[in-house]
């Protein structure tokens, strides 16, 4: 049933259909490397992965990614691809998200597609329940939330809940005297893709590993563009592991991948503090689990201090 302050949303959404069609229709295109700075200027208050530009860049192939940046908002739509489908909810510093909402049904109406939504936060499922009350269905995937950290905390991995990270690295250390960080730089950016390519050789080959490892080598490739920053992890002056991240927005950085070569696999917890210490802001976003237990697993033993969750919702317009 839609309440009295509901139906006031509603009938302001109406005024501004009929007062926004001259704005014209939204033309999705896929990502250009030059559009860094201007989502960055719409993600500057985001926290979802999904929103750091490398990811919309470097994954629009696998999700079909296009978007459109129009007065400072960002609109994504997902063509299928991949387990994304329909449109990301709208967003920017001084997004009209009404309006944004009006553009994208008029899109969808247009294009004969169903108003389909993925990637929402529970800020927006309850935004669009507003706007269009009951016709709203959603799904929440657990596999689909991000993992949020405090920096401070992975850096430091204090207090009784981390002893058996401290121990690892403490062993670790040991059992490898020479061993050290080093911040990614174009000097050895082919040493990060040593690491990723013997990381895949160790792997049952699949499709899904294939496309991430040619999104590791654009993402080295395209790393000044792209905005990528992370760091190597050495042992007697080998590099054995790696980490690849970039900014979603000057508080939270966002790891896309980080990688050990197969002999050193006890060396993940080494370069995932490692990185924490070299960073200086609030909040690391370690991305979704996509339902691997095993990754769960590995997520959850670092205590994430926001565990983030993403719903996917249709609109019945009939």
């Amino acid at each position: 049933m839609i309440n009295e302050n509901t139906n006031m949303q509603l009938d302001n959404y109406d005024i501004i259909k009929l007062s926004d069609m001259e704005s014209g229709p939204l033309i999705f295109r896929k990502a250009h490397l030059n559009d860094l700075q201007d989502v960055r200027i719409c993600t500057a208050h985001c926290m979802q992965s999904d929103l750091s530009f490398a990811n919309i860049y470097l994954l629009a192939d696998k999700y079909g990614t296009e978007i459109c940046i129009r007065d400072n908002t960002l609109y994504r739509y997902f063509t299928g691809r991949g387990r994304l489908q329909g449109f990301a909810f709208p967003c920017g510093p001084e997004c009209d998200i009404k309006t944004a909402l009006f553009h994208i049904e008029q899109y969808a109406k247009e294009h004969n597609l169903p108003l389909q939504f993925c990637l929402l936060t529970d800020e927006n499922v309850d935004f669009l329940k507003q706007v269009y009350g009951d016709k709203v269905s959603v799904f929440t995937d657990r596999g689909d939330a991000d993992y949020l950290y405090r920096r401070q905390h992975l850096a430091e991995l204090n207090g009784s809940r981390f002893h058996k990270k401290r121990n690892h690295i403490a062993r670790f250390e040991r059992m490898n005297p020479n061993c050290h960080f080093e911040a990614l730089g174009v000097h050895n950016l082919s040493s990060a893709l040593e690491v990723a390519q013997k990381w895949l050789d160790a792997q049952n080959d699949s499709p899904a590993l294939r496309h991430e490892f040619k999104a590791i080598e654009n993402a080295l490739k395209h790393a000044s563009a792209l905005g990528i920053f992370g760091g190597l992890f050495y042992v007697e002056h080998r590099p054995v592991a790696m980490t690849l991240a970039s900014l979603i927005n000057e508080k939270v950085a966002d790891i896309h991948y980080e990688k050990c070569i197969p002999e050193y696999r006890d060396a993940y917890p080494m370069i995932n503090q490692a990185m924490a210490r070299h960073l200086s802001l609030e909040w690391i976003n370690r991305e979704e689990d996509l339902n691997y237990s095993g990754l769960r697993q590995a997520k959850l033993s670092y205590y994430p201090d926001l565990i983030l969750q993403k719903s996917r919702a249709t609109v019945n317009l009939c």
